[in-house]
């Protein structure tokens, strides 16, 4: 498929998530202990708070908004200040993306920034130096509307001068991306500038990525499970359980992987606590009923057999780590699924339930590159979940955000230097 086949002329770009991320989410945290707050409490105050709302569609200031955090906190002036600067200490643009931007723009493409958001993003970003890869600003304090209205979305095709088939639009939000796509728009549900280039490719729209360079003082490789060395469930696959189990569409992912299984992945609940709460939300006879779903929903052969291939090649030449976030028992299943000896096939194995944190928190990370005996920069870490890759960047951590075997063990061939395979 060509791009002129597709028409696409225009590409809209959200900001928070996709543009300008939270790389480390260290500062935040501290926030909620020095404040005495739950985990994810400052964020809650933030952005859960009705007020966000009224900044984004303009109906209040900026100002006007940190002063009634301060109340509702009991922050000083000066504690106030130091709030506003340590939450965002952790969000960072994503220079990358934004150059990527920057060529497509050359090239002839209309870029818009597209955002729910206070009404001066524009000029915050003007004050980046980021302004100059998008030729319109749509930010939803300027226009009193926000994502996923379909107004908004109208007023930026207006705006650029644009049919909505001839647009795509990258969100982190698949509420957003949804209504966009209602409309005619290409929705592109962002996970990554890697996976995104591909998205892209497959437009017509041509966004390689550098080549990456060979570093030196690698010593160590970090690599993740489920979705790198196993592949992950597509959305095929869930649509024909869910028709099987009698659940609305989308319903099956997050009672697999919510808050429910993040406890788990913690620690805090143990397994067979969750089967029976499973069980309870799938209309099941019990936990034996549930665990035996998970074994036959899990049953499939995803094992990326190059990728665990390139692991054992490397082991030796390299210190290899496995860090999952997992239930305690997964070193169990791995060794009877798919004959993985997470003991023997890697120096190291961190299971987030036998250590109480889990990826994204840098501490993970951390406690890996302390067994490896390594340095941030000695370390490769290897991915495919965008907060963790940013996770990983933030500490110092040379990263591949994984998409697809071939292409993601190419970039890692690339930034050791040297064949990965026998």
């Amino acid at each position: 498929m060509t791009n002129e086949q597709t028409k696409i002329t225009a590409l809209f770009f959200d900001f928070g998530g996709v543009i300008q991320r939270t790389f480390d989410p260290r500062p935040r945290r501290c926030l909620d202990q020095d404040l005495g707050l739950p985990s994810g409490g400052a964020e809650r105050a933030v952005f859960g708070s009705a007020h966000w709302g009224d900044l984004e569609l303009g109906r209040i200031q900026e100002d006007e908004f940190w002063r009634d955090l301060a109340v509702r906190l009991s922050l000083s002036a000066n504690d106030l200040e130091q709030f506003i600067r340590r939450f965002w200490e952790g969000d960072r643009l994503d220079l990358e993306l934004l150059n990527l931007i920057r060529r497509l723009r050359s090239k002839g493409l209309s870029t818009v920034l597209l955002s729910n958001g206070p009404a001066d993003r524009a000029d915050k970003l003007r004050d980046l130096g980021a302004a100059d890869a998008f030729d319109w600003f749509v930010v939803s304090g300027q226009e009193g509307v926000m994502k996923p209205n379909p107004e908004i979305y109208e007023r930026a095709l207006a705006r650029a001068g644009v049919a909505p088939e001839e647009a795509v639009f990258v969100d982190d939000v698949v509420d957003n991306v949804t209504a966009a796509s209602d409309l005619g728009m290409t929705g592109i549900h962002f996970k990554g500038l890697a996976p995104l280039r591909l998205q892209l490719a497959e437009l017509g729209i041509a966004a390689p990525a550098t080549e990456r360079s060979a570093v030196t003082g690698v010593r160590a490789i970090i690599f993740d499970w489920a979705g790198v060395l196993e592949g992950s469930p597509d959305a095929s696959y869930f649509s024909t359980w869910e028709d099987r189990l009698g659940l609305r569409p989308g319903e099956l992912p997050r009672l697999l992987w919510g808050r429910e299984w993040r406890e788990v992945e913690l620690g805090r609940v143990l397994t067979r606590d969750y089967c029976e709460w499973l069980a309870g939300q799938l209309g099941l006879s019990g936990p034996a009923a549930a665990n035996a779903f998970l074994e036959e929903f899990y049953g499939g052969d995803w094992l990326h057999t190059e990728v665990l291939a390139s692991a054992r090649f490397l082991r030796g030449r390299y210190r290899l780590a496995l860090v999952s976030n997992a239930y305690a028992e997964q070193d169990q299943w791995l060794r009877k699924q798919f004959g993985v000896d997470v003991y023997t096939d890697f120096d190291v194995y961190i299971n987030s339930a036998q250590t109480g944190v889990r990826k994204p928190d840098p501490a993970i990370l951390e406690l890996a590159l302390e067994r490896l005996d390594v340095q941030p920069e000695e370390a490769v870490f290897i991915d495919d979940a965008l907060p963790n890759v940013d996770a990983g960047q933030a500490l110092g951590l040379h990263t591949v955000h994984f998409v697809e075997p071939t292409h993601s063990l190419r970039e890692l061939s690339c930034l050791l230097g040297h064949p990965i395979q026998a």
